[in-house]
């Protein structure tokens, strides 16, 4: 009797041990399948003929263009995993060579991808001074990205600096596969160095960190939110009609006005907190922006009105040195 009564009670244990681990692995399937659902997927569509856009929206965006000749590619991602999987889309549309990358500002969510498209045998071009702090900031860029790659699982030893090829100071025009891509560089934005890239066949525009739609930008960079302000208004008066941002879902040209509003009112603020002798502690306080609350980034408004102070006080950006 006792030892029928023993072996029940192993049988048990283990029918128990086996149930409970059932329960916690399908708990752990569900809490991954919950943080999936959560993390918004990565979409790579299209929205002309031949070009491609590419939305991440906890990270960065690319543009593609896809022709007989072969593939421009603007914008590489924060790390050589993310330029991969960007190759990895493009080949399943197209076996074509990537004959050029387009880095639209420095910021390393926007270059680190690409070692993966060099060795690919791309030519990669930017704007002079986009060139110049790719090198000049590199450490700061590299270090302010490590909450990304702990995030995703990267290993930071895989990112390499990979600079430029070709510069271009104003203007540079790319024609391949019969198509036009009119690089474009207006001045300061919110980096020196923002270029816009133009498709004047499908009235597509591709655009550097200088916009976001309905996001307050970081303003750590920007050397002059006056040019900020007029350049958006010389790109609203383009003629184009869907605007693929570096940052954020697809947009029109008034989004664009929108952005310029904002800067307008955020710099009018501050620079009248300035003149009135308020220190940065109070502006932090009292200047809200609510009309801007719903915003994404709002939680930025303490960074950048301090960002703002900076600049308006000194006429630096400590960032740069």
């Amino acid at each position: 009797m006792n030892i029928v009564f023993l072996k029940f009670r192993r049988h048990l244990c283990f029918t128990l041990a086996l149930f409970i681990t059932a329960l916690l692995a399908a708990a752990a399937a569900a809490q991954q399948g919950a943080q999936r659902s959560a993390t918004p997927e990565i979409v790579f569509k299209q929205v002309a003929p031949d070009l491609h856009f590419l939305f991440d929206f906890e990270s960065s965006n690319a543009g593609v263009l896809i022709t007989e000749e072969g593939v421009l590619v603007i914008d590489t991602r924060q790390h050589p995993r993310d330029g991969q999987d960007l190759l990895n889309r493009i080949r399943k549309i197209t076996d074509k060579p990537v004959k050029w990358v387009v880095n639209s500002h420095f910021h390393g969510d926007h270059t680190y991808g690409n070692s993966v498209f060099k060795a690919a045998g791309a030519t990669l071009v930017a704007q002079r001074d986009t060139a110049r702090l790719m090198q000049q900031v590199a450490a700061k860029e590299f270090a302010r990205r490590g909450q990304f790659f702990e995030r995703r699982g990267y290993d930071p030893k895989e990112v390499k600096l990979v600079l430029p090829d070709v510069t271009f100071d104003q203007e540079m025009t790319i024609r391949l596969g019969g198509k036009e891509v009119r690089l474009i560089y207006l001045g300061p934005g919110q980096n020196p160095g923002d270029t816009f890239i133009l498709f004047p066949q499908v009235r597509v525009l591709y655009t550097p960190g200088a916009f976001g739609q309905r996001s307050m930008p970081n303003m750590a960079f920007t050397s002059s939110v006056d040019n900020w302000i007029k350049l958006l208004g010389q790109v609203a008066a383009m003629d184009v009609d869907k605007i693929i941002p570096a940052h954020g879902d697809l947009a029109t040209r008034p989004d664009l006005t929108e952005l310029a509003k904002f800067l307008s009112d955020e710099y009018t603020a501050v620079k009248n907190a300035v003149a009135a002798g308020v220190k940065v502690e109070e502006a932090v306080k009292t200047l809200t922006l609510p009309e801007y609350k719903d915003w994404r980034n709002y939680n930025r408004r303490e960074q950048e009105i301090r960002a703002l102070y900076e600049l308006i006080g000194t006429g630096k950006r400590s960032y740069f040195e």
